[in-house]
């Protein structure tokens, strides 16, 4: 158990480095506002958000099964999120090297952006399953809710940073500081995650020719009843319940017409909710179950997707934001809680990269919404979100399975 709270200790230092590099560059503010400036509208931010969704989930399962169990050693995890680093470095010299306002601009942001995103999904099942290995069960949700929260914490300051000099230098020098220096914290992240030692063996190998059978373990998976389709469901839904987050900047500087200052309200806000919904959601996961946690989460969606209306006063948005961040929180902390248990050790890279592949479909719920919201208006897309919210909540209230999880024999 000494190593056990060590590790707790060493694993939130790094993810609260990891969420100051990320405040640099946060997908709901910052890179929006880049997009704006460039002359971009909501459904080039969709797309975006799209990526980062899809880069992270889509990857997941066959980076489980091509890269051995051993990168589960947390020094082995933090090499592979090297390519991830890369990405903002590539937008912050697309922003540093080329003219303002050049439309070249967008292809080291799209590119860069993707480059980071596909990064995280790479590492993304290992660095699960290294935490599975660093952190015991019983501690694994306020482990989450903690380590995000100290990451949400550092996140609103850099984020605050990152707002002020999008306001001051714009494309003249904001953005390129914005993502050129976003690589600094996440590099020391990785440094400290080196630290953590594992309490529990790497998870077993893949069996040979497990690529090819991958998509019939997909199958599986979905033909399964029980908490696992149950909780797949409930992600989907999330997803499509804040997916309008991804337009919460578009729509307030297009169609609100508020000054990029505001954002300095709004980029913390985003960062502070997060940073509430971690440390809650964490205890609630270990004290009160995962349908209580999903119930809190899609109430906060619900509450985000009315406020963003009344933006006639700006501390409605404000609180907005902050219910935005709070329902993001839930994908790290909830559903990684959910589908440890539902895997056990053994199997939980594979568990993991199965459950996110499966979820990497409705990464495209930011393009629709975006594009929804160019075609027929902002009041429709964020309309879809609120029906998602309650189409949730009405199966949370006849669902209790969730909360009786165990590992099944089909992998």
């Amino acid at each position: 158990m000494k190593q056990a709270n060590k590790n707790f200790i060493l694993g939130m230092v790094s993810e609260a480095f990891w969420g100051a590099g990320m405040g640099l560059v946060l997908p709901n503010t910052i890179v929006p506002l880049a997009l704006v400036a460039l002359g971009q509208s909501a459904s080039e931010a969709g797309l975006l958000g799209s990526i980062f969704s899809m880069g992270i989930l889509l990857p997941q399962v066959f980076s489980a099964l091509v890269i051995p169990p051993r990168f589960t050693n947390p020094r082995l995890t933090a090499l592979l999120h090297l390519p991830a680093l890369f990405g903002p470095l590539l937008m912050g010299l697309g922003f540093a090297l080329l003219p303002p306002g050049n439309r070249e601009i967008l292809y080291f942001l799209f590119a860069g952006f993707t480059l980071f995103s596909f990064g995280i999904g790479l590492v993304a099942p290992h660095w699960i399953g290294a935490i599975g290995r660093c952190i015991p069960e019983k501690m694994r949700g306020r482990y989450f809710g903690a380590s995000f929260c100290a990451s949400g914490f550092l996140a609103t300051l850099t984020g605050w940073l990152a707002s002020r000099w999008a306001d001051k230098g714009g494309l003249e020098w904001g953005f390129a500081w914005c993502f050129l220096w976003a690589g600094v914290p996440m590099l020391g992240s990785l440094m400290v995650l080196t630290f953590l030692k594992p309490i529990t063996p790497a998870p077993q190998a893949q069996p040979p020719k497990a690529v090819r059978g991958s998509f019939k373990l997909l199958k599986n998976k979905l033909m399964e009843s029980g908490p696992f389709r149950s909780g797949l469901f409930l992600t989907i839904l999330m997803t499509l319940a804040s997916a309008p987050g991804n337009i919460f900047t578009v729509y307030l500087r297009n169609e609100a017409e508020l000054a990029v200052s505001w954002f300095e309200f709004f980029t913390p806000a985003v960062t502070i909710g997060g940073m509430i919904g971690a440390f809650l959601l964490g205890w609630v996961v270990d004290h009160k179950g995962l349908r209580v946690a999903f119930t809190w989460t899609f109430t906060a969606g619900l509450v985000s997707l009315i406020f963003i209306f009344f933006w006639g006063n700006p501390s409605w948005p404000t609180l907005a934001f902050a219910f935005s961040g709070f329902i993001n929180s839930a994908f790290p902390v909830v559903t990684l809680v959910m589908v440890l248990k539902m895997s056990g050790h053994q199997k939980s890279t594979l568990q993991v990269g199965l459950f996110n592949t499966l979820m990497s479909p409705w990464a495209l719920a930011p393009l629709f919404v975006g594009l929804l919201a160019n075609s027929a208006g902002y009041s429709w897309a964020f309309g879809l979100g609120i029906l998602s919210c309650l189409a949730a909540l009405v199966i949370l209230g006849g669902n209790r399975n969730l909360d009786t999880p165990r590992p099944t024999g089909k992998t």
